[in-house]
């Protein structure tokens, strides 16, 4: 095997606990937490290591360095101890990364000729940078077109590689998916159910709007640099895939979170329509200027460069259709609601590993520094006050409009 690569072993089969992160985990289950999140968060790209099955495709240049570059594994730490500090937080953790197949892009009808155009692509244009859009659910290369899967030689390798992924994905991928969709429904069902006996006189304002919301959030992270192959993350990406210095917010809409006009959009109506309220995702945007002191224009943007993955498009029309029934009525009282939404958080990465390690990483080599404990700390607790003035305040925070 490739010395310096992180392995999953072989047969490895992850369940619900090894996926799921959730405030008070161990004292009590899952189920009994349901009802008290106002936020689900996913991680679709927050794993770097590699299955072993694998290992006869991994191309040998990979270094862990390389590896780790190609994954946002710098959220994983992240949003796990936010999921520990925060009660009202659950999160949702794939463990498998976007070499097996990529949890934030379509599924394919077949993966296997997805993957042979995606290597067709590259090989019609050797050392450039085609376009691989709508044909990387599996990734063969890294965001700087270093090779991290080798092309089959022949039939037999291809049908090879085709089961291997098949079968892993069954063990991984394929039960992120489903927890990831279930969770959402159960915690709908879980939220209504809670909300028909609370009684509004007895509970503070945030309590009372965080019992009445439930919105899903993908969260990621890409460097404004890519690698070369000597490990050192220093090419600057082009300026229009750029992120700001500190977080981009996505809801699929404007650079103000608004509905895009139909001309730009270039999508299905569904999608084009924004996955969460513009007010409440500026909000958002202003409540980490607050508690990260992010004041700087270009510290925090919307839908800039990216306007929010498939998780994102997926989760908005979903919580959209539901959104209508997300109702209880209370004897002769006024009927309750849920306000439902997702969104999209691409962290700038320099930003979450702090500047000793992105130098360290500007450097020649094939390591990778990681997040350091104590920043580790720093942005979940702020990330938790952020979100806490979110549901004190809500749209109120929204002092753009």
């Amino acid at each position: 095997m490739t010395a310096d690569i992180d392995w999953i072993p072989a047969e490895r089969r992850f369940g619900v606990s090894d996926m799921v992160v959730h405030h008070g985990a161990g004292t009590c289950d899952l189920d009994d937490v349901l009802g008290t999140v106002d936020l689900i968060v996913t991680g679709p790209h927050a794993t770097a290591a590699v299955p072993a099955e694998l290992q006869p495709f991994v191309d040998p240049s990979l270094t862990r360095r390389l590896q780790y570059d190609f994954s946002d594994v710098s959220t994983a730490p992240i949003a796990r101890r936010w999921a520990e500090i925060d009660p009202k937080v659950l999160y949702i953790e794939d463990p498998h990364p976007r070499a097996v197949r990529d949890a934030n892009r379509a599924r394919p009808s077949d993966l296997l000729a997805v993957l042979r155009e995606c290597f067709d692509r590259l090989d019609a244009d050797p050392g450039g940078r085609p376009s691989l859009a709508g044909v990387d659910a599996v990734r063969p290369v890294t965001f700087g077109y270093l090779p991290v899967l080798r092309r089959p030689t022949d039939d037999a390798e291809w049908s090879r590689l085709g089961a291997i992924l098949t079968d892993v994905g069954t063990r991984g991928i394929d039960e992120y998916e489903r927890v990831r969709d279930s969770l959402i429904e159960r915690a709908i069902e879980a939220k209504l159910s809670r909300l028909a006996r609370l009684d509004p006189a007895t509970t503070t304002v945030a309590d009372w709007n965080s019992a009445t919301s439930l919105n899903v959030l993908s969260i990621h992270d890409t460097m404004n640099l890519t690698a070369r192959p000597d490990g050192a993350v220093c090419l600057e990406r082009p300026v229009a895939d750029r992120l700001p210095a500190v977080v981009a917010l996505s809801n699929r809409g404007d650079a103000r979170g608004e509905v895009r006009r139909s001309d730009d959009a270039g999508l299905r109506d569904e999608i084009a329509v924004p996955t969460m309220e513009p007010a409440l995702l500026r909000s958002i945007g202003n409540a980490y200027r607050r508690t990260f002191d992010a004041w700087a224009p270009d510290d925090v943007a919307y839908n800039r460069p990216y306007l929010g993955g498939y998780e994102t498009q997926l989760a908005g029309p979903f919580l959209r259709r539901v959104a209508p029934r997300a109702v209880v009525r209370t004897g002769d009282g006024p009927t309750r609601s849920l306000r439902l939404g997702a969104w999209q958080n691409e962290f700038l990465r320099e930003f979450l590993l702090g500047p000793e390690s992105t130098e360290a990483l500007m450097r020649p080599g094939t390591d990778w520094p990681g997040v350091p404990s104590a920043r580790v700390d720093w942005i979940a607790e702020r990330l938790r006050a952020a979100h806490d003035l979110v549901r004190a305040w809500g749209t109120a925070l929204d002092t753009d409009r």
